[in-house]
């Protein structure tokens, strides 16, 4: 390791100092990007208006940061946000599929883009405002701010909204293939709380009606409003925590009501979320459509509807004084840490300037410049179809909730402050129990430790006696035990502490929501079965016995011997076992066993239970027993049909092939080449290939492609491939530093290229010996590499 990284280092030296800028992500708060839609019909807005009711997509090239994505599909979105606009108005909301006639284009990992027109909005604030109000303390889309050209025509400042899909899920759950229901009806009406979980009889039919599914049949919408619904009251706060989770929806609601969002389900009953979480089995709500925010009542009830039987999920839940005393804590908090003017005033100030001058020159905005500046401090009254609208100025609105929220007797009482919460020992073994302690201020009467590994939270008591690991007695320090864990088991917990008079306070501040964590570690099995392969975005590779592209992964057998695999397991995450390999399932000596992953078992017995996500998770294989930790790999954007391998069959170094080998090892098995590359998606810019096979006796052109035009490249070539991070320059080199020779530097033609011809000697003795070869450059973004390119020489 010492021999590689000062040979890498010394290779490095070669390059002249660079600091690699940073990409911020597309929803980051303060980026703020241009997107170029190029429309190639000639009636293209009149196919947009034709395509709204059907929400057909046509096709247009995007450009965003200077690289275009061709053939996204494009269509208007949006309900009132369409319908309620003044007559004649172009400034409509876009919904941009980068895949929509491409398959696996993405933009910078997203593929569903959301534009909104800032409708019922002047400052275009609110809506991005309550989005990163309820990212604070539940799951939510990001939200930021980009302008639009529409075939070289300005349309102006949109507020950015990420799509709640399985890409969205990702980044809040452990896995992302749970169920999704939008709480919008697919038919008829919203009214008597038909959106809100309340129970529509046993027939599916009922609820894919009243939501839409975005993925699931319906079965289990219908179960969880069974339960909710039609549970006993007795034993209602025993089963509703397996379907639903409560806390997240207290702090959803909460942030619609302190947001006076009232068009949610706190009100309209609809314009929500439902995402079921495989993981613990319970369904979370979140938003979706808030341009409505922040224009309420400053005076909105903190428990407006909390009793009505069209929302069971308030009317059901709070009649117990437990379960309501956790919304009051959770509504406090979001009150006490997000909603004043003096957390949200400079964001306002921030971001309206930010916007300002695009937003001045925006000519198909809805509202007038008046307005847009006026709406930050005064009302303003517009016109939204055929209604006169008085919406609220933002500050005096802002204000005056805070100081009615603020007035509120609940909100003011003395609650328990917690702080110093901890567990030991820190990195757990298998079974063992895990002490947490944590400091409580005088005024508590009770404390609460509550824990989970799968399924719901179990909770336990903490004691301040000197005899839980609390250290002396009445000392203020409080402590409880949570259970040992099997191997894998990732832990979450929280502490909840009330008063005499039940007042609750929580740490971490959102409970379940961000809660502390800690994983039990597995054993280190013995194996000589390694994962070798796997495709996590299978478009046009390989199919299965259905004739369809799944993700797949392979094994291989190190040793010289055939090894009985039946009964080991695979899984997606490290915390579960998910998929068992069928009894007697052999993997004969140096030899491949290749598994479909994508939940499709009656396809045939090796077909897993589990698909990997293509932005990225792990792959992991462990012994028979379940006890121990044999192979696995984490692993970040996966591109479309490019597999993520082992360079060297069952040895360390982790590479891509955009040739993927299924069935096969990896590595070449007579002659030719193969291509790789870094697992870092998109970090290396440039192309190198061959133009014939590399045959001995033979002078076949090198070609390189995607420097800087008229520039200088490096080439360098080695005996063995690698996959050196080289940290401080973003290339990974991809050649053996030990036996590296070069950079050679080459002159690039206009078109940032070089072809050279490589002369392989007619020597019968370098037949089947491989070279391996990498290429270095500057582009427009700074210096990169090539892929490495093996050649392994042919008679």
């Amino acid at each position: 390791m010492v021999l590689r990284a000062a040979c890498a280092a010394l290779f490095v030296a070669a390059f002249p100092a660079f600091v690699p800028a940073q990409v911020p992500d597309f929803y980051d708060l303060t980026a703020y990007r241009t997107i170029y839609l190029q429309f190639n019909q000639a009636n293209w807005w009149s196919l947009l208006l034709q395509n709204y009711g059907p929400e057909i997509d046509i096709p247009a090239d995007m450009t965003v940061d200077g690289v275009t994505y061709p053939n996204c599909g494009v269509r208007f979105r949006g309900n009132t946000s369409y319908t309620q606009l003044p007559p004649g108005s172009e400034k409509k909301s876009f919904n941009i599929r980068t895949d929509g006639f491409v398959p696996g284009q993405d933009l910078y990992g997203y593929d569903n883009i959301n534009l909104n027109n800032g409708f019922h909005d002047p400052t275009f604030l609110r809506e991005f405002l309550t989005y990163w109000a309820m990212r604070r303390h539940g799951p939510a889309p990001k939200a930021n701010f980009v302008k639009l050209y529409l075939n070289g025509v300005y349309w102006g400042v949109y507020i950015n909204v990420q799509q709640p899909n399985k890409d969205w899920a990702k980044e809040w759950f452990r896995s992302n293939d749970g169920n999704r229901y939008r709480g919008f009806p697919t038919s008829g009406g919203f009214s008597n709380g038909r959106c809100a979980l309340t129970w529509l009889g046993t027939t599916i039919a009922n609820y894919l009606s009243a939501y839409q599914s975005k993925q699931g049949d319906g079965t289990d919408l219908m179960q969880l409003c069974n339960v909710l619904n039609n549970t006993p009251q007795a034993q209602l706060q025993a089963a509703l925590p397996a379907w639903f989770n409560v806390d997240q929806f207290y702090r959803y609601a909460s942030v619609m009501n302190i947001m006076t969002q009232d068009d949610s389900y706190i009100g309209s009953g609809k314009d929500h979320f439902l995402y079921h979480d495989e993981i613990h089995g319970d369904f979370h709500m979140f938003p979706f459509d808030l341009n409505e925010a922040l224009a309420g009542s400053s005076a909105m009830n903190p428990w407006l509807n909390t009793t009505a039987t069209t929302k069971p999920a308030f009317s059901k839940t709070l009649v117990f004084p437990d379960w309501r005393e956790r919304y009051d804590a959770h509504y406090r908090n979001i009150l006490e840490t997000t909603f004043s003017w003096g957390v949200l005033g400079p964001m306002i100030t921030q971001f309206h300037g930010m916007i300002a001058a695009d937003v001045i020159a925006d000519t198909k905005k809805i509202y007038s410049t008046a307005a847009f500046t006026q709406n930050l401090t005064q009302s303003v009254t517009v016109q939204e179809g055929s209604r006169t609208v008085t919406i609220p100025g933002l500050q005096p609105l802002i204000q005056a909730r805070e100081t009615y929220l603020r007035g509120q007797s609940e909100f003011n009482r003395v609650r328990v402050t917690l702080t110093n919460l901890t567990h030991a020992p820190a990195s757990p073994s298998v079974g063992q129990p895990v002490t947490v302690t944590v400091r409580a201020t005088s005024n508590a009467t009770t404390m609460q430790l509550w824990y989970r590994a799968v399924g719901p939270f179990a909770r336990t008591s903490l004691f301040d006696d000197g005899l839980h690991g609390d250290g002396a007695a009445n000392d203020g320090t409080w402590g409880g035990t949570i259970p040992g864990m099997g191997a894998g088991s990732l832990v979450d917990y929280y502490v909840l502490a009330q008063t005499a008079i039940g007042d609750m306070s929580f740490l971490p501040l959102n409970a379940d929501f961000g809660a502390a964590q800690y994983q039990i570690g597995w054993p280190a099995g013995t194996s000589p079965i390694r994962i070798n392969e796997f495709v996590a975005q299978n478009v046009n590779g390989i199919v299965d016995e259905a004739n369809q592209h799944e993700d797949w992964l392979e094994l291989f057998n190190t040793s010289t011997v055939a090894v009985d695999v039946g009964g080991m397991w695979l899984s997606d995450d490290l915390s579960l076992l998910k998929f068992r390999i069928p009894t007697g399932t052999i993997i004969p000596a140096r030899g491949v066993l290749h598994v479909w992953c994508d939940e499709d078992g009656t396809q045939g017995p090796m077909h897993a239970n589990f698909k990997f996500s293509s932005n990225g998770e792990a792959v992991a294989l462990f012994s028979s027993d379940g006890q121990f930790l044999l192979d696995s790999f984490v692993f970040g954007l996966q591109t479309e049909d490019v597999s993520t391998g082992r360079l060297v069959d069952g040895q360390s170094d982790w590479v891509t092939f955009p040739a993927p080998t299924p069935l096969l090892r990896n590595e070449i098995a007579v002659c030719g080449m193969r291509s790789y590359g870094p697992t870092t998606r998109g970090l290396h810019r440039l192309s190198l290939s061959l133009a014939a096979q590399p045959q001995i006796g033979t002078t076949p052109n090198l070609v390189f492609t995607g420097g800087a035009p008229s520039g200088l490249a490096g080439l360098a070539f080695s005996l063995g491939g690698d996959a050196l991070d080289l940290g401080f320059v973003p290339v990974v080199l991809l050649l053996d530093p030990s036996t590296i020779v070069g950079p050679i530097t080459l002159p690039l033609t206009a078109q940032g290229g070089f072809t050279i011809g490589l002369p392989i000697a007619n020597d019968p003795s370098i037949v089947g010996v491989s070279n391996f070869f990498q290429a270095f450059a500057f582009d427009a973004q700074g210096l990169t590499a090539s892929n490495g390119l093996e050649l392994k020489y042919c008679p």
